[in-house]
């Protein structure tokens, strides 16, 4: 590669393997969050109560999204480096064609 730069597509490839059991962990968190879906009056029959239980329900919704989004987000990176060690690999076998026979 250009500029003392060389890029082991193998490796890359190995990372985004790699990472498919950190998505599968999130999800394993988002089931276990999602199972936590309390019923009214689990924090007792004050007013304050009712406010604790939405309180906790948004915040448990936000997480849930959250998780959903940064698995999406490593899936976005893994179809990425995939690309990327592809678009290495043609050019590398692009510039051994080009010089093939010097």
């Amino acid at each position: 590669m250009s500029q003392g730069f060389d890029v082991e597509s193998k490796a890359l490839r190995a990372y985004a393997r790699g990472t498919k059991s950190d998505i599968e962990r999130i999800e394993k968190i988002r089931g276990k969050i999602d199972q936590l879906d309390l019923p009214a009056g689990t924090f007792g029959k004050l007013p304050q109560s009712d406010e604790l239980k939405s309180d906790y329900d948004e915040k448990r919704r936000k997480s849930l999204k959250d998780l959903r989004d940064a698995g999406d987000t490593l899936e976005d990176i893994i179809e990425a480096i995939k690309e990327t060690a592809d678009a290495y690999d043609r050019n590398e076998d692009a510039v051994a064609e080009e010089f093939k026979g010097y």
